[in-house]
């Protein structure tokens, strides 16, 4: 038996490690870099019903402790998803966890909707991305919100589903208890922190949507 099996919500994983949404792109994109198949598993690049261009201008800037980062979830649209690339990930020989967001709660549904067609093993709603206008983490920021989200999502899905929380919020327990309570059925702690960094030269932020996510050493 190997020591490093896990189980989450039903499924079993090899081992507890699993690839953050962000980090591995589809899953194809890394391959040769980090076979995927040594994971536990792997989370999506978001994705959202609707294709994203994402943010205009700058989109990574590296700080003294961390990085930050504003893509804005540029993605191809679930849809061209479920139709490209699902497939393939169903081979990759690890746990696909599907990051899903939206700018509001029809997208959601929709979105998971379409996924429950595919094989794919989790959803992984994102409630908690810092670097959109709209939807994203305002849904993550207040447990009423984030709760009722939660509760709507686990009546279209027969997929676990695993709520990705912000830590921006007022009350991280207060809005985990929340998806709790609506049918969570594990949670993702935590998105990336909001930031800003300043071109101290041109006196303006870095960032044309100013604030970013902000991830590493300075985090912990």
């Amino acid at each position: 038996m190997n020591k490093l099996e896990t189980t989450l919500a039903g499924k079993k994983l090899k081992n507890p490690v699993i690839g953050a949404s962000g980090t591995y792109g589809y899953g194809e994109d890394y391959k040769d870099f980090y076979p995927p198949d040594l994971l536990g598993g792997m989370a999506t690049k978001g994705l959202t019903y609707h294709p994203k261009a994402g943010n205009r201008g700058i989109r990574i800037w590296e700080t003294p402790s961390g990085l930050l980062n504003s893509i804005g979830l540029e993605n191809p649209g679930v849809q061209e998803f479920v139709q490209e690339t699902a497939a393939k990930l169903e081979n990759l020989g690890t746990r696909i966890f599907v990051n899903l967001g939206g700018d509001c709660l029809q997208d959601y549904i929709q979105g998971a909707e379409l996924l429950e067609g595919t094989d794919l093993d989790y959803i992984e709603l994102n409630i908690s991305c810092p670097n959109v206008k709209a939807g994203g983490m305002a849904f993550g920021m207040e447990a009423k919100s984030a709760g009722f989200i939660t509760g709507e999502i686990k009546k279209v899905t027969n997929k676990p589903l695993i709520v990705k929380l912000s830590p921006n919020a007022d009350s991280l327990t207060d809005v985990a208890k929340a998806c709790e309570d609506h049918g969570a059925d594990g949670l993702s702690l935590v998105n990336t922190f909001q930031g800003m960094a300043i071109d101290i030269e041109k006196k303006k932020p870095v960032f044309e949507n100013v604030y970013a996510g902000l991830s590493g050493p300075a985090i912990k």
